[in-house]
């Protein structure tokens, strides 16, 4: 980091900063070898090796910051000119399954052989001259501002500025000129060799404080105005990555009778007879590109508040409202709606899900990710903060914040993919609904209590020499969560289908229809419940779970509720001292944290649910079901049915506290300052 602080005359300076960030983040799995996934292992799924998105991870990057603040005071103006620059160089390695992915359904089926899903990638040698294949590229982002402090009278300041910001993309991606000529036929204007447009995205903003009593005890103070925030470049690295010629990925769930587990990770891609990476247009590939005019992420933000003093209390009221004016989605235009409705394509006239149906279209992809901009969604917040400071060392501070968020697509993965296939909807996927965000948090209060105890006696002395103690309560709304069905239910790829609620009627309707299937024994073919034994049991859950109950014969929308109130209290410790070093002062800190204090106390204090945000659940399975039944010769034979299954019991909670984020955490911290 360098930094330049220049004075020029009496009214005038000057802010220079320059910083260079490296980092360097990389997994490191351990040797060689494949992942194998074995199911129904006691109840649970065993995993042996490595993990499959572990096996060649990397990521570097280098950023580059520059920074420039002229400032002239003229009077009761304070006019800033500036600019801030940032340049980015990214490598990021990321080929899942480098090793071999190996998934059976049994032990027995990992004894014999019978494997139900193989997956294998690498980097296609004759293009990139490596199987461990990391795409480089370059970007930057140039900004430009002015804004003036006006104090218009000595009680009331304005503040109004303009910031414009240009996105810039130095490197091209891969051309793939066969999708380019294929993407022209279908009228899509996609090419895998796009650049993000070079546009200038302007950002206005205006802001005032006003001191409505001139003594400060109460101030007003709010502004509106756009504000531009950066693209997680790992969400543009799909699109050097996923390009269909430069890097090789399959996946098979037929006909793998003849695939043959790999050991040597060296030799994962010899599986397989079918695996051709020499020739990627062979197996079908995935291709990730953006719309020429994707534009980063803008937000409209406005805020409100009040700081005041009443009852010897110091108070903050504050308000703010945020509307979505550029934001993400990732499509995928490898379906297409069939031009029918679900209810239509089970032959349930009177059952309320018509959720549109849709199939593969006839592409020579897997799939093709299109990553694109929405201008739906807003969050607000309403807060209030009360605190106050004893002479005795004491400092309390209560809050209470209520708040709402919507959003289309959270994007909370890096992998395009998952970005489109884990976004739940019951509507068309390509254009969600919108819907609770994975952030949504109704309802939260927090109370903090710091004692301070100066050891120093001295009143001579100005060397620190103190302990803080604090207990830091947290109560708030549970994580949001969705409940969806474990299949596909509408034929477009992908597990994201929400679950409709039906009511009991519509549940007699499936069942009347033989839309439940039986679940029957693998090894003697006997029916261990029947579709009606799973009626009654999905009835009694409709009718007891929560939020469930109360929204029969309607769609379980995205974070649609909360879980139940949640509670956590942390503690923190430290000490500071102060110590001469030659004439000055230099200050060592030592702190200890115990996050979910609670629970060090009692184990079964502090559980939570949350998963680390969203939680999701699917008690609801649909699909081709296995169906094992004995032929007259005594055998057991397999045969499959498209349908449901509700293989859990009527008092089923589908809850269970998350193993990491309910138990207690300590981390000691020293900070020196000079």
């Amino acid at each position: 980091v360098f930094e330049l602080n220049s004075r020029i005359g009496d009214n005038m300076n000057n802010e220079f900063h320059a910083s260079w960030t490296s980092v360097r983040d990389k997994r490191n799995p351990g040797d060689p070898f494949p992942m194998i996934q074995i199911s129904n292992v006691g109840g649970g799924t065993l995993y042996i090796g490595n993990e499959r998105s572990s096996m060649a991870n990397q990521l570097n990057q280098d950023i580059y910051t520059l920074t420039d603040n002229f400032t002239i005071n003229a009077g009761r103006h304070s006019i800033t000119l500036g600019t801030h620059d940032e340049f980015y160089k990214f490598g990021n390695l990321f080929c899942q399954d480098l090793y071999g992915t190996y998934i059976y359904n049994s032990p027995n089926d990992f004894y014999d052989g019978n494997i139900a899903r193989f997956r294998y990638g690498q980097g296609v040698e004759s293009v990139t001259g490596t199987k461990r294949w990391m795409p480089e590229f370059s970007a930057g982002q140039i900004g430009f501002y002015a804004q003036d402090k006006w104090a218009i009278t000595d009680n009331f300041d304005l503040t109004y500025g303009l910031r414009i910001d240009m996105p810039i993309m130095f490197d091209e991606p891969i051309q793939n000129a066969e999708f380019n000529v294929y993407a022209a036929q279908q009228g899509w204007d996609l090419k895998t060799n796009h650049k993000i447009a070079v546009e200038p995205m302007w950002s206005p903003r205006l802001g005032f404080r006003w001191d409505v009593l001139k003594n400060r005890n109460l101030i007003v103070r709010g502004g509106v105005g756009i504000f531009t925030g950066r693209v997680p470049y790992v969400w543009i690295s799909n699109n050097f990555s996923n390009n269909g010629i430069a890097q090789f990925n399959y996946d098979s769930s037929k006909n793998n009778q003849d695939v043959k587990i790999q050991y040597d990770a060296n030799n994962a891609g010899l599986a397989d007879s079918r695996v051709n990476p020499k020739s990627p247009a062979q197996n079908a590939q995935t291709i990730n590109v953006f719309d020429k005019n994707f534009k980063f992420a803008q937000q409209l933000r406005a805020n409100l508040a009040a700081d005041f003093k009443f009852l010897g209390i110091d108070w903050t009221v504050e308000g703010i409202y945020s509307k979505t004016i550029n934001d993400m989605i990732v499509k995928n235009y490898d379906i297409t709606a069939t031009g029918k409705t679900y209810n239509e394509y089970a032959g349930l006239a009177d059952y309320g899900d018509n959720r549109p149906m849709y199939e593969k279209s006839t592409v020579p992809y897997s799939a093709i990710y299109v990553l694109d901009n929405v201008s739906k969604g807003y969050s607000y917040n309403l807060s209030v903060k009360a605190e106050k400071s004893f002479d005795f060392g004491l400092d309390l501070m209560a809050s209470y914040t209520y708040g709402k968020s919507k959003t289309i697509n959270n994007g909370s993965s890096s992998v395009a993919a998952s970005n489109w296939q884990y976004n739940y909807t019951h509507g068309n996927p390509n254009k969600p609904e919108l819907a609770n965000s994975n952030f949504n948090i109704p309802h939260q209060v927090m109370v903090s209590a710091y004692q301070h105890i100066n050891w120093n006696k001295n009143p001579g002395r100005t060397i620190d020499n103190k302990t803080t103690i604090g207990l830091i309560y947290t109560g708030n709304s549970g994580s949001p969560y969705s409940i969806y069905v474990n299949g596909d239910l509408n034929g477009d790829g992908g597990y994201n289908d929400l679950m409709y609620i039906p009511t009991d009627a519509e549940v007699d309707a499936m069942l009347n229809k033989g839309l439940f299937v039986p679940v029957t024994n693998k090894n003697t073919g006997a029916v261990t419940k029947t579709p009606e034994q799973q009626a009654a049991d999905f009835k009694q859950w409709l009718a007891s779970e929560k939020y469930v109950k109360n929204h029969r014969g309607e769609y379980y929308d995205r974070n649609a509720d909360n879980e139940d109130w949640e509670n956590r209290l942390d503690l923190h410790i430290d000490h500071k001292f102060g110590f001469k070093w030659g004439k000055d002062i230099r200050y060592i800190q030592i702190g200890l944290d115990i996050i979910n204090f609670t629970n060090m106390l009692n184990k079964k204090w502090g559980a939570t649910l949350s998963q680390g945000g969203y939680n999701y659940y699917s008690p609801l399975s649909y699909g081709n079901m296995k169906v094992y039944s004995v032929d007259n010769a005594g055998t057991i034979v397999e045969s499959k049915k498209r349908g449901y299954q509700f293989t859990n019991k009527g008092s089923y909670d589908m809850r269970s506290y998350s193993d990491y984020y309910s138990r207690w955490r300590m981390q000691l911290t020293a900070k020196l300052t000079f």
